[in-house]
């Protein structure tokens, strides 16, 4: 009987830089699963984003968890400081929530990341904060890397008011990124300086 740690080590497909021909099998999974994760603000955007072309040729690395030969969850990287995620979806329901909660504590030792809202609850729940406190990185270390908008602003939004009155320890990592015209919480966690293989 496999456990859930077996699914987890049988079932990633990780995607690199000349894993053309892999991404190209994957990109309508992935595309689709994209725009279903980010439907709330028009489907994902941003440079790599364009279209799934642009996405084969400009996101370097994409891991896949893969149930059953269906995309069940993705998590994509480009190198910037180090493999920095720059998006991410996973498909409704309680098996991809435990994926999503194993990556996300995997992948601060690897790689780093901002999370907001849903993601960050995400984290927050599926990693103890004595471990991810050592993984929450400083704002002021990383604005320059992240186009952060501003930092321990006098008035929080009220989205960002309320994941701290949650999550009080988040209040020195947390910022605020303009995405939109919206002003976003986030905060960002990993691992700095490993790159793209």
């Amino acid at each position: 009987m496999k456990t859930f740690n077996t699914f987890i080590a049988e079932r990633f497909v990780n995607a690199l830089p000349n894993d053309e021909e892999l991404k190209r099998k994957w990109s309508d999974d992935v595309w689709s699963l994209l725009q279903k994760s980010y439907e709330k603000i028009g489907g994902i955007k941003g440079k790599g984003f364009e279209s799934k072309q642009s996405m084969i040729d400009n996101i370097p690395m994409w891991k896949m968890a893969v149930k059953n030969g269906k995309l069940v969850a993705v998590i994509l990287y480009k190198d910037k400081g180090g493999r920095k995620s720059v998006a991410m979806g996973a498909v409704k329901g309680d098996e991809s929530k435990a994926i999503v909660a194993n990556m996300f504590a995997q992948e601060i030792k690897r790689s780093y990341g901002e999370k907001s809202k849903a993601a960050l609850g995400t984290m927050m729940k599926s990693v103890p904060w004595d471990v991810l406190e050592k993984f929450a990185m400083d704002p002021k270390s990383i604005n320059g890397a992240i186009p952060i908008t501003k930092i321990n602003p006098k008035e929080w939004p009220k989205d960002a008011s309320f994941t701290i009155d949650k999550y009080p320890e988040l209040k020195k990592y947390g910022y605020l990124r303009d995405l939109g015209g919206e002003m976003i919480f986030k905060v960002a966690f990993g691992t700095k300086g490993k790159f793209i293989k």
